[in-house]
């Protein structure tokens, strides 16, 4: 492992997760991918972290809700680590937010997405362009 991928861990307390699984019970992942399983779900990706693995499914298909991070008893950053390890896998292939070009929704969402609207979903999916952090800013300006 790498200098940068053991700091990445420690500033995420990847070290502290003592796999209750708590995060796996609040992941959007598990309806909007398909073949969900542990190995993509917030506890495998941190456990595949620390095992050093480069191959982790999980980075790529995580929402960035920050439910699991919210949720973790133990206090790991899981959201916060697969956004570094996002970062560090070249190989992630995801669309950039059109406002401030951070990653966006993973392929699996995006699909998941258009499944909704094929399938009579009413209504816009206005914020699907935006990464969390800018939609959430949009939807606070717009509704306050």
């Amino acid at each position: 492992m790498s200098r940068k991928y053991l700091d990445i861990l420690k500033a995420r307390g990847a070290f502290q997760c003592v796999e209750c699984g708590k995060c796996v019970a609040m992941c959007p992942m598990a309806e909007t991918s398909p073949g969900f399983s542990r190995v993509k779900s917030p506890r495998g990706v941190v456990q595949q972290a620390l095992r050093g693995m480069d191959d982790m499914p999980g980075v790529e298909s995580c929402l960035q809700c920050r439910s699991c991070s919210q949720t973790c008893p133990a206090g790991v950053d899981v959201a916060g680590l697969i956004a570094d390890l996002r970062r560090l896998q070249a190989r992630a292939q995801l669309s950039l937010c059109s406002s401030c070009g951070a990653p966006l929704l993973p392929a699996d969402a995006g699909r998941y997405l258009e499944g909704a609207v094929n399938a009579g979903f009413e209504g816009e999916i206005v914020y699907a362009s935006l990464c969390p952090a800018c939609r959430r800013r949009a939807y606070i300006r717009n509704n306050s």
